[in-house]
Formats: C-alpha cells, sequence, structure tokens
C-alpha cells in the first residue's frame, strides 16, 4: 500500500487511523510506504505539528516514510533531477526546505503560480516527484495507492463523464499497475469528520491546511485570506518570503499578484501587520537588485479576436547593483530618453511602450526587481516582435 501524504487534514486524518485504528485496514503497517514530495516553501506550523504528532507514530510502529523532492527546474519520468531526502522506518524529522524549492522557480521567472488551470504548480513539485518515486517502489509490481479525497470529492476520483461533464477523475491515471483507492469516500469522511479526528488523536491540535505560504488558492475567499493572514501574524518570515515573490512578478507584470483582484501586499497592509512591512522593505533594501528590459506581446484568442489568448515576453537583464543604484540609474537612462518614470505602486518602471486597446499589441518598459530572476525568451520573440514593428500580421507559430 502505498499513501500519498501531503501533510495537511485529509492525508493525515487516513495515516492516523490506520495507525490507530487496525480494523480501519486490511494491510500490515510493515507493508505501508508513506510517500511526501517537499515543496520547500510549507508552513513552519506544519511541519511542526507533524513533528510532534505524526512522526513518533511512524517511529513507535516502524512505518515506512519517503521523503523526496526536485534537485533542479524539470524532471523526467525517469526520475532525473528527483532527490531522496530521507527513506526511513524511524523518521526524526521532515526536510520540509526540500531541494530545488517551487520558491526557486518562481524567483528565476518572476511569476506568481496561476489560480486557473490544472494547477501546474502542485504537478510539477509534488505529482512529477512522486510518479518516478512510487514507480522505483513498486518496480513494476501492482499496487494500492490511497489518496486524500474526502466524502464529497467524489468527482476528483471517479470524474464526471457520466453525466456528461468531462473530468476523467483520479482512478484512471497512472500506470495500469496502480489500482486507486479512496479511504475517506469509504469511511464516509468529510473535511469535518477528519479534523475532528485528528483533534481527538493528537489531544486538541487543530490540522492546519497544507500549503505553500504562498498557495494563491489559500487566498481564493474571505476566510482564507483570513486563515494566511493569522499565519503570517504568527511567522513574519514567511510574510515576508510571500511578498518578495509578488514583488518581484509585480514588477515585470503589474497585473500579476498573488490575488486574483489586488494583491497580498494591499491585503497585509489592509490587516496593519506593520511589522511584517517593515521587514519585508528591509529585505528589499538589503537584497541584490537587476535593471531588467521587459518587452510582451500579446495576441488575440484564435477563436475570438477581441479576447487576449496568449501573452510572450522577453526579459533581459541590463544591469545589477542595489536598489538604490539602480533607481538612479533607471532615472537618468529616462531623463535622456525623455520617458516618464512610473512608481505608483511603489516598483519604478521606465515605460518605452505602452500596450494597445487592440490585439495583437505590446508593452516595453525597463524595471528594477530584486535579483534571482534569469533572462528568458522563445526563440522566435524577436522575430515575432520586429513584425509587429513592420506591421506585418503575426502568425502563431507555437
Amino acid at each position: 500500500m502505498i499513501l500519498s501524504w501531503g501533510l495537511g487534514v485529509d492525508s493525515t486524518a487516513i495515516l492516523l487511523r490506520w495507525i490507530q485504528e487496525p480494523a480501519s485496514r486490511d494491510f500490515a503497517l510493515e507493508d505501508l510506504v508513506v510517500v511526501v514530495a517537499m515543496t520547500g516553501d510549507e508552513w513552519a506550523s506544519t511541519g511542526r505539528d507533524c513533528e510532534d504528532h505524526v512522526l513518533p507514530l511512524l517511529r513507535a510502529h516502524g512505518v515506512r516514510l519517503v521523503q523526496a523532492a526536485r534537485s533542479r527546474l524539470h524532471t523526467t519520468i525517469a526520475g532525473d533531477g528527483i532527490v531522496i531526502l530521507d527513506d526511513s522506518r524511524s523518521p526524526e524529522r521532515l526536510h520540509l526546505d526540500g531541494d530545488f524549492r517551487l520558491s526557486d522557480e518562481l524567483t528565476l521567472t518572476a511569476t506568481v503560480p496561476q489560480v486557473g488551470g490544472d494547477r501546474r504548480c502542485s504537478l510539477r513539485a509534488k505529482g512529477a516527484v512522486l510518479d518516478p518515486v512510487i514507480d522505483a517502489l513498486t518496480a513494476g509490481r501492482g499496487y494500492r495507492h490511497a489518496i486524500g479525497f474526502e466524502a464529497n470529492e467524489l468527482t476528483r476520483a471517479f470524474g464526471n463523464l457520466h453525466t456528461g461533464g468531462k473530468k476523467k477523475g483520479d482512478h484512471v491515471q497512472g500506470p495500469a499497475n496502480r489500482s486507486a483507492v479512496y479511504p475517506l469516500i469509504d469511511w464516509n469522511w468529510d473535511r469535518q469528520r477528519c479534523i475532528d479526528f485528528i483533534a481527538g488523536v493528537t489531544g486538541g491540535i487543530v490540522w492546519e491546511k497544507s500549503a505553500c505560504s504562498y498557495c494563491p488558492f489559500s487566498l481564493a475567499n474571505k476566510e482564507g485570506r483570513q486563515r494566511v493572514l493569522e499565519r503570517i501574524a504568527a511567522d513574519p518570515a514567511a510574510g515576508v518570503d510571500i511578498l518578495m515573490i509578488e514583488h518581484r512578478s509585480l514588477a515585470l507584470n503589474p497585473a500579476q499578484g498573488l490575488l486574483g483582484r489586488g494583491s497580498a501586499i494591499d491585503l497585509i497592509r489592509q490587516a496593519d501587520l506593520g511589522h511584517v512591512l517593515t521587514a519585508f522593505h528591509d529585505a528589499l533594501d538589503a537584497s541584490d537588485h537587476v535593471l531588467v528590459e521587459v518587452r510582451r506581446i500579446l495576441r488575440p484568442a484564435a477563436k475570438d479576436p477581441a479576447k487576449l489568448g496568449r501573452a510572450d515576453r522577453s526579459i533581459r537583464i541590463i544591469a545589477t547593483g542595489s536598489r538604490a543604484q539602480l533607481q538612479q540609474r533607471l532615472h537618468q537612462k529616462a531623463a535622456r530618453a525623455g520617458f516618464p518614470v512610473s512608481d505608483h505602486d511603489g516598483i519604478t518602471r521606465l515605460w518605452l511602450r505602452r500596450r494597445g486597446a487592440t490585439l495583437p499589441t505590446r508593452e516595453h518598459f525597463v524595471t528594477i526587481a530584486p535579483a534571482g530572476l534569469a533572462d528568458k525568451a522563445k526563440p522566435d520573440f524577436d522575430l515575432w516582435w520586429r513584425r509587429l514593428d513592420a506591421g506585418q500580421p503575426l502568425h502563431d507559430t507555437a
């Protein structure tokens, strides 16, 4: 039996019940392998609770725990780029820092995780890590794979094709030797039932939601935002990390904050967490920065030319230095070029071209961002840019 442990409420409830109530399982604990992928940016409080209340039980019962992570940006299905952080039946600690963190990827690309779509950040930092690890553990043998879907998550487990939907569900995913099982669905346990059970086992601990500290899904509603703010207040260093990731993203794209509407920094200001803002600005001032040229092409959607279809951008680092040095250099560059400098959102930008009202269109500016990002552009970007300069139609070759 393989259990994917995400450190959160659902999979933790399964693991604790299997240990505490032998009748809830049909296998010996020695035949259980618990696997976890470390993103590198989990809340410290989640790690503390797991180390205080789950790891001692794993040690006492000799349950095997395999902790894995990415060691670089890109991994392969063969397992290249994946490292085993620990493989033990007596684990002493969680390796929450991982190796190559999801925030390292966001720093390189100067982006934030996207709320829409298929949660690509989770697929890369968790799914792409665990799939090769499980393949190696099972070596082609048939296995059962337990996933923590709750009783009200039938569509995630089984899809909705039978009702005319398009979702296949988890049960048909993965290799042919995998048989997915969903203990919480079998037990008819919802989230609250899991929370209550964990509290009973741990002496009243209200288990926190597992997530990266900057996860936009945690900020998607009022209740989630309030909980994140509470965690930031208790862990200001995490708040600084959140704001640094968002700041770098906003520098290169003013519309790309962590909230669908608004930004995390505005949320923290409104919550009056002045000590977090002070720590963030101190961290900004102490950080190396880069002067960056950003060009962006915005294409129309294929089915509706009036709607945005795809955006491509070119990132080119011009210089490195302190924030103050580069601000001075940017203002001098602006004065020579005769273009205005904007800093209405606290980020200095020299706008060379504003996007137009119709598609396709472009924007071009120079800005300052914390160091760590890398030059990036698709091979044909300059060709596309020149075509637009010449008034030629832009054909999508991607």
